[in-house]
């Protein structure tokens, strides 16, 4: 492992030596563990953020096919297309 200095107010270091005691670890542990689970929220944050842009996109993809295609029934289709999708993994 490498050291590292590392620059806390006081309230905050009071709360991190608060918060090692009740976990029974030590300061450093707990900064490891905060840095990895503020890493892995990053990451879980920026995938949802990816999935609801394409879906957004999937969204406007449809929208302008619908326009192009005029009145069709497009729910209706996309149901029996999903139903069948699900019979196939039962």
């Amino acid at each position: 492992m490498t050291r590292i200095n590392v620059t806390f107010d006081s309230k905050t270091l009071r709360l991190a030596d608060r918060e090692a005691r009740r976990r029974r670890t030590s300061r450093s542990n707990l900064v490891r563990i905060a840095v990895r689970a503020f890493a892995s929220e990053h990451e879980r944050r920026q995938a949802e953020l990816a999935r609801e842009a394409r879906q957004r996109e999937a969204v406007a993809t449809m929208d302008r096919l619908a326009q192009k295609a005029g009145d069709w029934p497009a729910v209706e289709i996309l149901h029996a297309w999903r139903y069948r999708l699900q019979d196939r993994w039962k």
